[in-house]
């Protein structure tokens, strides 16, 4: 009869198995990394002889801390009469609706304002709203915490100037509260990550996604791939597959902009799980283009594991279980150097993640803070895959998952 623990001890290592495949799987991209090198194109502050009109959209909720970003957009050193800033507002708060509002008023030759009074399709219905009123051929979007510098949109339009097929051009993302908690530094060094090794492998492969925010999309293209879906919750990576779908470039560029992370386990939780079910409903959203000969064999590589990567939460997670269960429930030969080697070599076999860290970090010169990850790694990211495995698991069943706006760090005013 087989005992508990050999029972827990055999679940263990099935699961063990593909978190084994995609930890190869991670250490396989940090080698292709490490390869291509840091690829994102340098983009210096050209001199244009061609200025296209660009409409910059700054989306909205209750944040008084949009007023940093609004004011960095006004000093833009582009033409102020080839711009626009366009304040897309859903405030229910008068306070901040009022000083929002009075950009466009001291300032109406470069600022407007739109003001709705219901949040339908949330952040994507309120774009959709505003191109009403949006007449620049290139569209950048900013969150309202994050600070582009002055000469952001002068770097941002060069690869569209250059190729009329590009589409999509995002920048890196900075971080500027990374320091402040636990929390903060495993938002960050995940971001971090993404920006340090996968997107140059996306530039590679002509599958960077718009990430929402710090970056410039085409407005032909908007159109082309039916505007913004109201009904997704990752609005900007399904848009993103729609456009590379139309056959347009997509670029990476290495123009780090200042931003936050979130800084409370519930405003990380929710934040994470939204884009785990959002990414993972636009696979099977797309799946049909996905798998048609309208990518290359590359692009459906990279954007499936763009789209299905939290598979990894549901499995990570039962691994976890069963491998606790048979510590508490005592094998005989824990302590024997044997089992000690055989443990050791499978946190080896499992270690891609850390790898892909290391990388990252390295790169950004904060190895420093390779201690900090580690312990997020078996604290804070244990209780990330449980709530990333119910998200999965909603998306891959087509249930809802509710949608939920990060909070701003640099807001002042509460919320109401």
């Amino acid at each position: 009869m087989v005992s508990p623990y050999d029972a827990s001890l055999l679940l263990y290592n099935i699961t063990l198995i593909p978190i084994i495949f995609f930890s190869f799987i991670f250490l396989l991209f940090a080698l292709i990394s490490l390869i291509i090198g840091n690829e994102e194109e340098e983009v210096k502050s050209p001199h244009l002889s061609k200025v296209p009109f660009v409409s910059v959209q700054i989306p909205v909720y209750n944040d008084d801390c949009a007023n940093k970003c609004v004011e960095m957009c006004e000093e833009f050193d582009y033409p102020k009469d080839r711009y626009e800033i366009i304040i897309v507002d859903d405030s229910t708060n008068r306070k901040i609706a009022g000083m929002l509002k009075g950009y466009a008023e001291r300032n109406p030759a470069l600022v407007k304002y739109i003001h709705r009074d219901n949040r339908d399709g949330f952040k994507p219905g309120a774009l959709k709203n505003a191109m009403s009123i949006t007449k620049g051929e290139l569209i950048a979007i900013f969150d309202s915490d994050w600070r582009p510098e002055k000469n952001f949109l002068r770097r941002i339009v060069k690869p569209f100037i250059e190729d009329d097929r590009v589409a999509i051009v995002q920048a890196k993302q900075g971080i500027v509260n990374l320091n402040t908690n636990l929390i903060s530094r495993f938002a960050g060094y995940l971001l971090i990550i993404l920006h340090e090794v996968f997107m140059p492998i996306h530039n590679r492969a002509n599958t960077v996604f718009f990430c929402g925010t710090g970056g410039a999309i085409r407005r032909d293209a908007i159109e082309k791939a039916g505007g913004w879906n109201t009904d997704s919750i990752t609005e900007d990576a399904d848009l993103s597959v729609k456009i590379l779908l139309k056959g347009y470039k997509s670029v990476y560029v290495n123009m780090p902009i200042p931003s936050e992370v979130p800084v409370t386990f519930e405003g990380f939780i929710k934040q994470q799980m939204r884009w785990c079910y959002g990414l993972t409903r636009v696979f099977f959203d797309n799946i049909k283009g996905i798998f048609s000969r309208k990518l290359s064999n590359k692009q459906r590589t990279m954007i499936m594991f763009s789209t299905l990567g939290n598979i990894t939460a549901p499995l990570v997670l039962l691994m976890t279980i069963f491998g606790m269960l048979g510590w508490f429930m005592g094998a005989p030969t824990l302590f024997k150097w044997g089992d000690i080697i055989t443990f050791l070599s499978k946190f080896l076999y499992t270690s891609g993640f850390l790898a892909l860290g290391i990388l990252a970090l390295y790169r950004r010169k904060q190895m420093k803070d390779f201690s900090y990850l580690l312990l997020a790694s078996f604290s804070v990211s244990l209780v990330l895959l449980a709530f990333n495995s119910f998200a999965f698991i909603r998306a891959t069943i087509n249930k809802p998952l509710f949608w939920y706006r990060t909070p701003k760090a640099g807001n002042k005013v509460a919320r109401t």
